[in-house]
């Protein structure tokens, strides 16, 4: 890959997080926090249980700022916060059927503003996040590769 068709996937990356966040927040709901609301209860919904520290990762967020969400998002009844019966220190979230519900409209919003082209997006959208994944994979495990070469 050349210089100028890097720097257009770059570009393209850049664009599509851009729009998806714009998607994920609504009309209305401008704060990055309803998105990182959102994709918390998403995250949380999908593995059912997830520690502090996978959401940090997932997100690329500061413990500060997921802590404080996600104190607001306990006290606001959408996750609860478990202790580990062995491991007392670790901490675990799940989502609350309140969580469930709010994730679920969000979610209908979403399809419903996208709703003259979604078929046609969702194809699109499902083609790019598998090579994206396949990419994200192939950088995660470049040590895989460089051993098996040998």
């Amino acid at each position: 890959m050349n210089t100028n068709e890097s720097n257009i996937f770059s570009k393209n990356i850049i664009e599509l997080k851009l729009i998806s966040d714009r998607l994920a927040e609504g009309k209305g709901e401008n704060s990055q926090i309803f998105s990182n609301m959102y994709q918390i209860l998403y995250i949380i919904e999908k593995k059912e249980i997830v520690t502090p520290k996978e959401l940090m990762a997932e997100l690329n967020i500061a413990k500060s700022n997921l802590a404080i969400l996600a104190r607001k998002m306990i006290n606001d009844g959408q996750i609860e916060s478990h202790k580990d019966l062995n491991n007392r220190r670790e901490i675990y979230y799940s989502i609350t059927p309140l969580g469930s519900e709010q994730l679920k409209l969000k979610l209908d919003s979403i399809e419903a503003s996208c709703a003259f082209d979604s078929k046609k997006i969702n194809n699109i959208l499902t083609k790019a996040i598998e090579e994206l994944r396949k990419l994200e994979n192939k950088n995660q495990n470049p040590k895989k590769k460089k051993a098996s070469a040998k």
